[in-house]
């Protein structure tokens, strides 16, 4: 049946107004959370697993957080189901089995793909059991993200590998070593571990020429939060040999990623809300710091890009509000680049109190240990899922790596920011599964 269908409407109509009183009968079973959505610190003294000693719990007033643990269940379910139903409204089955900007052109290819990436997400961090075997990213970019091996190696020797090294060590202490073994206190410990998913990856060694074969001379454009930036730092690291100039963390322009076969570019746009805007909200001379909504969808940065590595920052506001803003940025983008391809980075949680963390995680987090994070972190799995459903139906490929760093409270930059990460670092591991996503969706794996 048609998508325009008056039939196929009536029963999306009908499947919103019964999804939203379900909605309503969840939250108001309970009392109704408090008005004031400012974060405090409360007298209760709680210990998340990494937790040296327990800490004051730091509470943020949520949409969920006056639910109990079974009530937040039912509710991921209906607002994941709603998102589903919203985005079928607008796109309809056009992009079942079809993802633009990519080789797949059936539901079967599709199927096999996205449940690949899926169990690329899973799985656990293991040691590295030699330490003679470790190859960690050589960070060249921003220096606040090699802070912590600069720290670090100012007492610590560093491998023989990277003591003769010129790149790359503006941020790092310019020493050097006569060590010849590699020693365990070569490497800081966030470094020590490698991810292992439960379905092993074809291509566990990035090749950065076959990389840029499969961008076919396409630019890319990363649009999204403060933790994007990092993304875009470590693909810098990862495909090119040296370092380019940023403008901060608001925006980059482009920078080349790729010059042979064709030249490839890489540019970063910041907008927490990925917001269809044509302006910037000047605010009456007063323009936001904390949510920054820089244009992408007109303008230089859509016509140019022909890749779009998309996401969402955490914040607060109900999930009404999140699946109607980022359906109506999918459906933008959708008319004004409809052959791009489109993928979605799931957004991570921060780890409070991160300089106690001593390693990774050997389970997630469970949903009564997430009701403890700050700052609407608690709420994060729900969007996640909520944005799957919408991506996917828009003919995107959603890709969780939130899974691997959620698992991660080391490796922060620390002290007040225990949202980002230094490189080398637990970042490393997106690499791999990026460049994995991206020979799937151009038929350079098996099986797809």
């Amino acid at each position: 049946m048609a998508v325009t269908s008056p039939t196929l409407r009536i029963l999306g109509f009908c499947a919103i107004v019964l999804a939203m009183a379900q909605i309503y009968s969840i939250m108001s079973s309970r009392s109704p959370p408090p008005k004031n959505r400012t974060s405090f610190i409360s007298d209760t003294r709680r210990a998340l697993p990494w937790y040296k000693i327990p800490h004051r719990s730091i509470q943020t007033s949520t949409m969920s957080s006056h639910l109990s643990t079974e009530q937040r269940i039912e509710l991921e379910h209906t607002m994941t189901q709603l998102a589903k139903t919203r985005a079928l409204n607008v796109f309809g089955d056009r992009y079942q089995g079809y993802i633009p900007g990519s080789i797949i052109q059936t539901q079967d290819q599709a199927e096999a793909l996205r449940s690949l990436v899926d169990c690329w997400t899973k799985g656990k961090w293991v040691a590295v059991e030699d330490v003679a075997s470790l190859d960690p990213i050589v960070h060249f970019q921003d220096p606040l993200y090699g802070s912590c091996d600069n720290k670090y190696y100012k007492t610590h020797p560093r491998p023989p590998s990277r003591a003769s090294e010129e790149e790359g060590l503006h941020n790092v202490t310019r020493t050097t070593t006569n060590t010849k073994r590699v020693t365990p206190d070569m490497y800081r410990n966030a470094v020590k571990y490698t991810w292992k998913p439960s379905c092993p990856l074809p291509a566990e060694t990035i090749d950065t020429d076959q990389w840029c074969q499969v961008f076919k001379g396409r630019h890319l454009a990363l649009v999204g939060d403060l933790v994007h930036y990092q993304m875009h730092e470590l693909l810098l690291d990862v495909l090119r040999d040296g370092p380019v100039v940023c403008y901060g963390e608001m925006s980059c322009k482009e920078h080349t990623i790729c010059t042979k076969p064709k030249t490839t570019t890489l540019t970063y746009v910041r907008n927490d809300l990925l917001s269809p805007n044509r302006h910037v909200d000047k605010n009456h001379g007063h323009p936001s710091a904390s949510i920054v909504d820089w244009p992408f969808v007109y303008g230089h940065t859509i016509k140019r890009n022909s890749i779009f590595i998309l996401n969402r920052a955490p914040v607060a506001e109900n999930d009404d509000t999140f699946i109607s803003q980022l359906i109506q940025t999918m459906q933008v983008l959708r008319k004004m680049k409809p052959t791009a391809l489109i993928i979605y980075r799931s957004t991570s949680i921060g780890h409070p109190f991160c300089n106690d963390a001593q390693g990774p995680l050997e389970n997630p987090l469970t949903d009564e240990q997430r009701q403890e994070l700050p700052y609407g972190w608690s709420e994060q799995s729900r969007r996640n899922k909520m944005a799957k459903e919408i991506i996917e139906t828009a003919g995107g490929l959603y890709v969780d790596l939130a899974a691997l760093t959620d698992m991660r409270p080391d490796g922060h930059i620390g002290g007040q920011d225990c949202l980002r990460y230094c490189i080398p670092g637990p970042l490393d591991a997106w690499a791999p599964v990026l460049y994995n996503v991206m020979l799937g969706l151009e038929g350079q794996l098996p099986d797809i």
